[in-house]
């Protein structure tokens, strides 16, 4: 029970924390509040403007009149009734219970209506001053003051949604951009757990529903409940004991509210969980289109993602569905409540009645005019009621994604600075693997024990079969991922013990799966120095031996965009500008993962004559199967079911 009532509060917890993010723009949030106010004010003083209207029109009177008889009726009401009491009390010193009950309800009606008499007589000289004494002049101006305060009312109204719809976009789009930023600097063990589809789901769908739960917790979740106030304490202004009465219903809607807001929360959950699953498809599916069509399994691509999308539609509509049903049990709680009063107050301006079944509802009669305006009381309480059932089950839905979102936001990345970092200097004097050690997942190592040891300016070829552990080393060596056991360092200094980005600064790294953005071929290759000129572009491509091709076959050369991860280039085109991409970075340690595996052989030469040249000026560790790669090895590792060995045969080569 307790851990239960935990989960919700912090359920709850995490939307009042994206709450609580428009605190930062708290002028536009002041001022919606101050527009909430002001449309609440005018719908129920709208409604009660009535009134007069009905009072003038049903006795042909004018305002001042009826004011003037009004006074007259409860002047001499309080004396006749403080006559009586005084008499009764006189016959009755001591008094039994019966009489003590009569006592006391007269006391409360000479109470209430001298209450009433003092609101008339201070309305009175305001009456006399600004309201006309013809009682068609009276309605016609009372009918011209509706007109404008309903047009102020919307001028309130739309200022209010605009602000409110301000300040949820910008809380939306601030939480897209930490979450994409959560994604690009996230260790990758959490990013490969959630996997690309679930950020690009949060990125769009979970922010889109925060968004609209946002918009109406701050605009119509208050001012609406606002307008339900403004008619409540004007329906209790007339007789706040049958508005008591009429609320009778209202345990029971609540009780049926908490049944359809535990389905929602569930219903909420998988739309998410569906939604993730529909872009995990889309991706995956875009993703790898050369295969689709070149199996031809077009049609079961197609049949995959129809049942992505069906899944999603069927768990919508049943949101939908239940969001719906919310509808009539806020109506209900309306109609009940009008239904209660139609009754109650039938009863009571029928029989010109103050008590139902020996209970006191009013302290005078109600008139025909007081009990209409009290049923448009109710009506204008049962207008928003029914616009917070439609509010209601965005705000939940909006709850669900800020607990989906704040999680992820809140989870650390494995992968961090040291509170004291330490610096190592440039260029440093050597890279040491010590005792490494890494796994995946428990109890199963990828590497095991490495020991190795490569002074800088020293160039080494790892070789070795697929899941051997080459390409998890390489994680290791960039910071991707932290060992499970032992270290890797710079001059003895463990990379834990320095800033992520020194470590990774001082590395280039240039994998077989080119990465291309859908920019030009110049923007590319600046990408890991976008202050380089020209000129030290155009160097770092002739090195790569792209210069040719760029310059040759490309039609707006260096300026010409590349398409989505390069798609208008060939492959070893992608890795040549990939690899001018680290050359002009000029790295401590260049990292070439099978760079050349789709470069011909006689633009390989050309590559390794380049890297031959920088023997000597940086840390070059090449992961490749081709031989004349290895040529330029000082030494050949290879790697064997996660361990570290020197492989002989092409190190003496090598030499």
């Amino acid at each position: 029970m307790a851990s239960t009532c935990l989960k919700k509060l912090q359920f709850m917890n995490n939307f009042l924390r994206a709450v609580k993010l428009a605190s930062h723009h708290w002028p536009s949030v002041a001022m919606a509040a101050v527009c909430s106010f002001a449309v609440a004010a005018l719908w129920g003083a709208n409604i009660g403007a009535f009134f007069p209207i009905l009072e003038v029109t049903i006795r042909g009177q004018s305002t001042q009149q009826w004011i003037d008889d009004e006074i007259v009726r409860l002047t001499t009401e309080v004396a006749t009734k403080t006559r009586m009491l005084e008499e009764l009390q006189n016959a009755n010193v001591v008094g039994g219970a019966r009489e003590n009950v009569e006592a006391g309800r007269l006391d409360a009606d000479i109470k209430a209506a001298a209450t009433q008499l003092k609101s008339y007589e201070k309305l009175k000289p305001w009456v006399n001053k600004f309201i006309p004494s013809s009682p068609f002049q009276t309605v016609s101006l009372i009918v011209a003051v509706l007109i404008v305060s309903t047009l102020i009312k919307h001028f309130f109204l739309i200022t209010n949604e605009v602000l409110v719809g301000k300040v949820a976009l910008n809380i939306s789009n601030d939480l897209r951009n930490r979450i994409f930023n959560k994604a690009v600097t996230i260790d990758r063990t959490t990013f490969n757990g959630y996997g690309q589809s679930k950020f690009v789901t949060l990125v769009i769908h979970t922010t889109e529903m925060l968004s609209n739960g946002l918009v109406n917790v701050l605009g119509a979740a208050l001012r609406e409940p606002l307008k339900i106030v403004a008619c409540a304490i004007g329906a209790a202004w007339i007789c706040w004991r049958l508005l008591l009465l009429s609320s009778l219903i209202a345990p029971f809607v609540g009780v049926l509210l908490y049944v359809l807001t535990r389905r929602l929360k569930s219903v909420s959950s998988r739309v998410l969980e569906r939604a993730a699953g529909f872009h995990d498809v889309l991706l995956e599916s875009l993703g790898n289109i050369n295969t689709i069509q070149s199996y031809q399994r077009e049609e079961f691509e197609q049949q995959r993602f129809e049942a992505s999308t069906a899944l999603l539609k069927r768990n919508g509509l049943r949101f939908i569905f239940l969001s719906s049903l919310s509808k009539p049990i806020i109506e209900f709680l309306g109609i009940g409540m009008l239904g209660t009063t139609i009754i109650g107050g039938a009863y009571l301006v029928l029989n010109q009645q103050t008590h139902i079944l020996g209970i006191r509802i009013c302290d005078q009669p109600m008139s025909v005019s007081a009990l209409l305006v009290f049923f448009g009381m109710l009506v204008g309480m049962s207008d928003p009621l029914r616009k917070l059932s439609a509010v209601y089950s965005t705000i939940y839905a909006g709850t669900v994604a800020a607990d989906t979102l704040f999680p992820i936001l809140d989870r650390p990345s494995l992968i961090g600075d040291p509170e004291k970092p330490r610096d190592v200097s440039h260029p440093h004097g050597s890279l040491t693997l010590r005792q490494l050690s890494f796994s995946y997942v428990p109890n199963h190592e990828v590497l095991s024990a490495v020991d190795l040891e490569i002074p800088y300016g020293s160039t080494i070829a790892i070789i070795g079969g697929n899941g051997s552990g080459k390409s998890t080393m390489i994680n290791l060596l960039c910071r991707f991922y932290d060992p499970t056991q032992g270290s890797v360092c710079l001059d003895g200094v463990d990379y834990r013990d320095m800033r992520v980005q020194d470590v990774r600064s001082r590395i280039a790294l240039v994998t077989q799966q080119t990465e291309l953005f859908n920019e030009t071929v110049a923007y590319n290759i600046r990408y890991g120095r976008p202050t380089a000129t020209d000129e030290e572009v155009e160097t770092a491509a002739r090195r790569a031996h792209a210069h040719e091709f760029i310059v040759g076959s490309l039609q707006q050369g260096y300026q010409t965009r590349v398409g989505q991860n390069g798609c208008r280039l060939s492959g070893g085109q992608r890795q040549r500008i990939a690899l001018a991409q680290a050359l002009l970075c000029d790295p401590e340690i260049l990292i070439l993962d099978e760079a050349t595996s789709q470069i011909d052989m006689h633009s390989e030469q050309l590559i390794r004559e380049s890297l031959a040249e920088d023997r000597g000026a940086r840390t070059i560790i090449i992961i490749t199967h081709r031989e004349k790669l290895l040529e330029l090895a000082d030494r050949v590792y290879k790697m064997d079911r996660g361990k570290l060995v020197v492989a002989e045969q092409f190190s003496t080569r090598a030499a």
